[in-house]
Order: structure tokens, then sequence, then C-alpha cells
């Protein structure tokens, strides 16, 4: 079992993204045999477009304005749990996707893995589905990934909204250090990951069983060990990266920023540093909840990002 979370472990300095080839409206394709049986039948099957130098895989499902969701580190887009996307999909046309490198999207083992390169992907998957200026909402490294989108593409997102994400650099603090060995120990347990979503409180035990029930009962996609070295690396070069916090000052994109306040993997101190440096923005701390925000108090939260998307 994987679970997306910031701050992974490798080295290596963060650069700008290249890309192969400048992403144009491409013509997706549908894989076969993708629909989903029982709970995840509603998000029909996984669609496929070219972006760049890769391809990215996707579902859509809903009805109403546009929202993206992003994933986090180590996560594919089978991770979203259905009794989170099922009440988003009452408000939103929902397009989940999987980051580069993993599940039904490629990679181009070519090109160093950052999490500028990933918003260049985000982008280029935006002008490639035709996207209007959606909502982007990001958990973990995907709010990462919709922080720089919004500095480097703002024209392409309409608003934002961070879930348990940061801005990088030396102004972020890290998990503990005893917290990123756990997590970046080879074939580490569900119990290490299950740890850093829930508390260890009646509520968190509940959130527990009810996220392993889910992701039980929706197939799961894989992430290779390549793909997860890959994906740590683009942490930990984040982590030393100044470029999109010292351009949190220039968005303007309107940008509600959440948080766990018992998040142990992206402590909540982080969350009120972006939305005290980034003009205009909420912030929501969600008491007794850890880096699993959204899935313990989906309800709430999913609610919450229909108001902000209205401008409520």
């Amino acid at each position: 079992m994987v679970v997306g979370c910031s701050s992974g472990a490798g080295a290596a300095s963060s650069a700008k993204p290249s890309r192969t080839s400048t992403p144009k409206a491409g013509v997706p394709s549908t894989v076969p045999n993708s629909t989903l049986s029982g709970v995840g039948a509603f998000m029909g099957p996984v669609h496929q477009v070219p972006d760049g130098a890769i391809t990215i895989g996707y579902r859509q499902f809903g009805h109403g304005p546009s929202l993206l969701l992003v994933s986090g580190d180590t996560a594919a887009m089978s991770l979203w749990s259905t009794y989170l996307l099922r009440p988003l999909a009452r408000h939103f046309r929902v397009t989940i996707f999987d980051n580069r490198g993993v599940g039904y999207s490629t990679d181009d083992l070519s090109q160093q893995m950052t999490v500028p390169l990933m918003a260049e992907d985000t982008a280029g998957f935006i002008t490639a589905l035709g996207l209007r200026r959606p909502t982007v909402a990001g958990w973990s490294m995907g709010g990462e990934i919709a922080l720089t989108l919004a500095e480097t593409h703002p024209a392409l997102v309409g608003r934002v909204v961070t879930s348990g994400g940061d801005a990088g650099s030396s102004h972020t603090v890290p998990p503990p250090p005893n917290l990123i060995a756990e997590l970046n120990t080879p074939n580490a347990s569900v119990t290490v990951a299950l740890k850093l979503m829930f508390p260890p409180t009646p509520a968190g035990k509940a959130a527990t069983k009810r996220f392993v029930a889910n992701y039980l009962a929706v197939p799961q996609e894989t992430v290779s060990a390549t793909t997860l070295a890959r994906q740590a690396q683009a942490e930990e070069s984040f982590l030393a990266y100044n470029g999109v916090w010292d351009k949190l000052g220039t968005i303007r994109t309107p940008t509600l920023v959440t948080n766990g306040a018992l998040d142990q993997g992206v402590p909540p101190i982080n969350a009120r540093r972006l939305a005290k440096h980034i003009s205009g923005a909420k912030l929501s701390i969600y008491a007794g909840c850890a880096h699993g925000m959204m899935f313990q108090a989906a309800t709430k939260f999913a609610a919450q990002v229909a108001h902000f998307a209205n401008g409520e």
C-alpha cells in the first residue's frame, strides 16, 4: 500500500523543467476493460492522452465546472477514495490522473523528475484536455505541483486548493527524521503509512478502517521501484529549491490552504506560512486530522472545496 506524502528521501538539485515537445491538444484514447465494477463503477474507464514526451492516464466523471485532483508522492489515482470522489462529483466534472511514471501514465527517464517538471506535465494535461481554468486541488506533493502551476501558468488555473503541501526551500518544516526513515524503508509497512495518514484517536481509527476497506474494494494501480526512487529524489530536491517559495507573493489565483492539525508528514506550520505569503489565501486547519485529512473528513472537505470554487 502506498500513500501520498511530501518530503521523501534522495539527493538532487531542483532544475527548471524541460520538455521534449510543446504540449498540443492531443487525441484521447480509451483503455480497454478499464471500467471498474462495484464501488468504483461511477468513475468510468481510463483514458490516455499524449502530453509532451509522455502519456497521461486519467478518469473523468461527474457534472459541473472542472475540478482537477493532483495526487501525492507515491500515490496512483486509484488511491482517491470513492467516498471522497462521489460528493465531489455532485458539484464538479472531476478529473483524476496518474503523475508521470505512475499507473497508466508513462515516464521519460532521460528527464530528471522534479516538482516543476510535474507542474509542466499538469499544464500540458490541462491544455490537452481543453479544461477551462479548472479548480486544481493537490494533496501532499500534488499541492506542491498545484502551487508551482499557479506561479508558472496562472492563465490555466481558476482556483487552487492545497492539502498537506508545502512550497519547498529551507522555509519548509520537514517531518521528523525518524518518520522520513520509516517511510523510505524498502517495503515500508502499511502500518507506517496509515500512522502518517490518521491519528491514533477513536475518530482516526474509524477513518483508518473506512479507508482500508475502500482501498481493498478498488483495484490499485502499481508504482514501480524506479518511479518511487525518482519521486523521492524530486521531493528531496524540492526541499532545497527556492523557486516556488520565492514566488508565492506573485500568486493571484484564489487559493485555499488546508492541512491536518496533527499532520506529522507536513506539519501545519507550513500551511500557515503558505497562507501568510499568498495574497488573499484562505487557511483551514482540520482539528483532529493528520495527513489524510480529506479522507477522514471527506464530506466536510468536499463541501469546502465546492463552496470555495463558487467564490463563497
